[in-house]
């Protein structure tokens, strides 16, 4: 437990006002999200954006990462590198991207269909993505003071699976604050005794993520760039995250979905 860095309520204040910048550009990159744009040029209109609020991109603060986001096409599960693909009607497109203010990292992510026709694969779709902004809505609301890590986990496993999709089991969320990458880790999926993982005390901030398949949990490298990661099936893979800080009252969004 001591490694979890606890923030005062000024802390979270100050990482409030940059996940409120972070929300904002996340649903303009993801507005701005349609058929015949390059995944290329939706990260430099992010990174434009978090440039001119104050900000910088928490992404390329990580070593050996170049990008202001992840850009996460079809099977690409998370650490997708921009380029020039264009995107194509009926893709399906997770934007993660952090943002760097006042001495604090905020982290979040968000999946949508670039779809301008209903069908019944986009139906499918609506259905998958749906359970995913379910699993983090009721994963949040499991960040209450007196909760383990392990109730997070639970609830994210029981509403994917419940659906008939898959959990990655490799990946997970975590806290954050001065480091984009704190502890503790936050699995998608109960991982030994609830009452044996790390207790929720006000004054944490985690970064609560889904992370999910249509299709098998299985992953693996795709390509050699060393960073994308895709479903070893092919199937298409869904993330949604927030970042989240635990108060006396229980958990605050501190960036809030704005037209995601």
């Amino acid at each position: 437990m001591a490694d979890i860095k606890i923030k005062t309520s000024q802390e979270i204040n100050l990482m409030a006002e940059g996940g409120k910048i972070l929300s904002a550009i996340l649903a303009k990159t993801l507005t701005k999200a349609a058929p015949g744009i390059s995944t290329r040029e939706l990260d430099k209109y992010a990174q434009d954006l978090i440039l001119a609020a104050g900000g910088k991109p928490s992404f390329k603060m990580e070593k050996g990462y170049y990008f202001t986001t992840c850009m996460c096409v079809n099977d690409i599960v998370v650490h997708g590198i921009p380029t020039d693909y264009r995107l194509k009607n009926g893709d399906i497109l997770g934007v993660d991207a952090g943002v760097f203010y006042k001495g604090f990292h905020t982290d979040a992510s968000w999946t949508k269909a670039v779809n301008t026709a209903k069908s019944k694969a986009s139906s499918r779709v609506e259905k998958f993505l749906a359970t995913g902004e379910a699993a983090l809505d009721r994963a949040i609301g499991q960040c209450m003071p007196g909760n383990h890590v392990g109730d997070i986990s639970k609830t994210i496993q029981e509403t994917v699976e419940g659906a008939g999709y898959s959990v990655v089991r490799q990946l997970v969320g975590h806290g954050v604050g001065r480091d984009l990458h704190e502890n503790p880790e936050i699995p998608g999926f109960v991982r030994g005794r609830t009452e044996n993982t790390p207790k929720i005390l006000p004054g944490m901030v985690f970064a609560v993520e889904v992370i999910y398949n249509y299709g098998g949990p299985q992953v693996v490298y795709g390509g050699d760039d060393g960073w994308t990661i895709v479903t070893r099936d092919g199937s298409p893979s869904g993330l949604f995250e927030h970042t989240v800080a635990i108060t006396d009252r229980g958990p605050e969004i501190l960036t809030p979905k704005r037209a995601f």
